[in-house]
């Protein structure tokens, strides 16, 4: 079984961390109201859902720490070496009709969440964990995510939004 050793992890966060430290924050500015970059919590897990890594920008809020872990382990738990999903992809698939209706409800205890910022980490085709990044909006997350995520992307073939024919979006 493949793993994600503790080069590929610090690989991953200094990835994201370097996204985040451009990205442009959705909702902070500085002294004189100019717009400032993000700043958010970046955390990876092992394939049973342990954080393996974590990197925290000066000034994150605090509540996006728990948030940033638990849209890892969503994205973990949710995908396998024949699927990947993403927590854009749970958010989608968690609506009324939808076919994981109030799954968020089904795992209290981890947490599951169901907005963007969350994805699956594979290497050689085996999923090994997830990464999860909260900090100043969930699409600002999710690019940051993406960014952290490069080589260590799912399979094109098994992400749900070719699966599905892009019914259902895999990232934004």
């Amino acid at each position: 079984m493949m793993t994600l050793t503790q080069n590929d992890t610090q690989k991953i966060l200094e990835q994201a961390y370097q996204a985040a430290i451009i990205e442009e924050s959705l909702l902070r500015v500085d002294k004189k109201g100019k717009k400032t970059t993000t700043k958010m919590h970046i955390v990876v897990v092992d394939r049973g859902g342990r954080i393996i890594g974590q990197k925290s920008m000066e000034d994150a809020w605090m509540g996006s720490i728990s948030i940033a872990r638990a849209k890892a382990f969503t994205a973990v738990a949710f995908s396998s070496n024949e699927n990947a999903l993403s927590t854009r992809a749970i958010g989608i698939l968690s609506q009324p009709g939808q076919p994981l209706w109030q799954i968020g409800n089904s795992n209290i205890s981890e947490g599951v969440i169901e907005f963007p910022g969350g994805l699956p980490l594979y290497k050689n085709g085996e999923l090994v964990g997830g990464i999860g990044v909260s900090g100043d909006g969930v699409d600002k997350d999710e690019n940051v995510a993406i960014a952290g995520a490069k080589n260590f992307e799912a399979p094109e073939a098994i992400r749900v939004d070719v699966v599905t024919r892009n019914l259902v979006s895999y990232k934004g």
